[in-house]
């Protein structure tokens, strides 16, 4: 280098008109293949002009380059190289760290609506809540790496950001593939502890039992995947230069099949209720609210599709601090969005106190009155005699058509069933306790409606988990 730079001094001396390439900053390596490349063109050494814009000897030099140089004067020469020429790096480090920073404040928002929910409303702290607790703890963490990993260089081109700090890109993505992998896994086994609450019936449980088993074995495998990639473990920022000996599993295959096993349990927890959730009496209302909610859900298996095609050039890049971008920002949408779709149930609930006439429970109050099924004796006006008077809070369990072979009591295709959740407690009837629930099947006669109670004694083998998934959901 210094030869070069004595021989370009020398020209500057010889002509002092002459306008020379400032060599400030430039490898010898990759000064010697712009010099031997100019030799051969039709570009002098004065004109840059020429040198930035012909497209031939641009490649012949970088050809030259990637052939002979390390991959450290690479860089530096490809810093010149855009200097000289006046070509800027594209700067993205604000969109890093502003979208981590935004989505990570929505899901914290969105757990303290849940935490809210679970203080002040009818439901208990539960499993689910405390696995939300440590999800919470690593988007909390998965958001501040956003900060130094931008200031750091993520979001410039590589040749712009200095060696080092490349290093600890790098070194500091290592951590963040890690808690990305994590938080998705145990945002998923808390929104399937959540449904172990809510159905009961003894084969979706088997199942879920089941997911809960295949995510945590998924967050296992790759994060000790992802933990020994190479060997030794810092090779897994120190690989880059090619200066320090590794051996490591293709960080290519990792993303692909981390990424593509994650969709599919995306979806396999999504999918899972829907039959249970449509089998139930619900409004019309609460079932669009549980479709908005399970919307969320899609929309965070279409981030992790379009994160996975952001993963085409992760493991074969050549300006990673730059190609890295869209891989971080995804990632940094998708987990909050996955801890908001978590939480939505629970402020469900909260709003439901607040707005009771939008979010609230299907279920009649006490004291309400429901319309006479029949006609009226009055014709369209509604006749008082025709109505049931409840003065307990009542459930619709099922209603027609029955298999009349499946069910005692001779019930007709257009029986309505009930549940009396608001009646005495259990026993001894005192006030205290879990209320004891009673049950009442509509049955229509001659054109009325007519209660029939089933039988003390044979409660027990008709009661529903239908009232349990309702509450919940509620």
């Amino acid at each position: 280098m210094q030869f070069l730079s004595l021989l370009l001094l020398c020209l500057t001396a010889l002509q002092p008109t002459l306008a020379v390439l400032d060599v400030t900053g430039a490898p010898a390596c990759g000064l010697k293949c712009i010099m031997t490349s100019m030799a051969n063109s039709d570009c002098s050494i004065s004109n840059t002009t020429c040198i930035c814009t012909t497209a031939s000897l641009q490649l012949q030099i970088a050809e030259c380059v990637t052939a002979s140089c390390s991959i450290r004067d690479q860089l530096a020469t490809k810093k010149f190289s855009s200097e000289t020429c006046g070509v800027k790096s594209q700067d993205r480090r604000d969109l890093v760290w502003i979208i981590a920073i935004t989505f990570g404040a929505l899901s914290l928002l969105a757990f303290i609506l849940r935490c809210a929910a679970r203080l002040i409303g009818s439901h208990d702290w539960g499993h689910d809540d405390s696995v939300m607790c440590v999800v919470m703890i690593l988007e909390i963490a998965l958001a501040s790496l956003s900060i130094p990993l931008t200031q750091h260089g993520l979001g410039l081109d590589m040749w712009f950001v200095p060696h080092d700090d490349v290093t600890e890109v790098l070194r500091l993505y290592y951590f963040d593939e890690l808690i990305y992998i994590s938080s998705l896994a145990l945002t998923k086994i808390s929104i399937l502890i959540f449904y172990l609450k809510v159905f009961p019936k003894r084969s979706f449980r088997l199942v879920t039992y089941g997911l809960i088993a295949l995510n945590l074995l998924y967050a296992l495998t790759w994060d000790f995947l992802l933990i020994f990639q190479c060997r030794p473990i810092a090779g897994a920022w120190l690989q880059w230069d090619s200066e320090t000996e590794t051996q490591c599993i293709s960080i290519n295959v990792l993303g692909w099949s981390a990424a593509a096993v994650n969709i599919v349990l995306d979806l396999a927890v999504i999918i899972l209720p829907l039959p249970e959730l449509f089998a139930l009496s619900l409004s019309l209302r609460k079932r669009l609210q549980i479709i908005a909610m399970f919307a969320v859900g899609f929309f965070i298996t279409i981030v992790s599709i379009v994160r996975l095609n952001s993963l085409i050039r992760f493991g074969t890049t050549q300006n990673l601090t730059q190609d890295y971008v869209e891989t971080g920002y995804w990632s940094t949408i998708e987990v909050p969005v996955g801890i908001i779709c978590a939480c939505m149930p629970a402020i469900r609930s909260l709003f439901s106190l607040a707005l009771p006439k939008v979010f609230g429970t299907t279920r009649a109050g006490i004291g309400s009155t429901f319309n006479s099924f029949g006609p009226s004796s009055s014709g369209n006006r509604l006749d008082s005699r025709n109505k049931i008077k409840i003065k307990q809070e009542w459930s619709v369990l099922s209603e027609g058509p029955f298999d009349v072979d499946a069910e005692p009591h001779g019930r007709t295709p257009s029986d309505v069933e009930l549940l009396d959740v608001g009646g005495k407690t259990a026993a001894d009837g005192s006030g205290g306790g879990r209320p004891a629930a009673r049950k009442m099947t509509l049955s229509k006669h001659d054109g009325a409606w007519r209660g029939m109670s089933i039988p003390e004694q044979q409660e027990e083998s008709y009661k529903s988990d239908v009232f349990t998934r309702e509450r919940e959901l509620s």
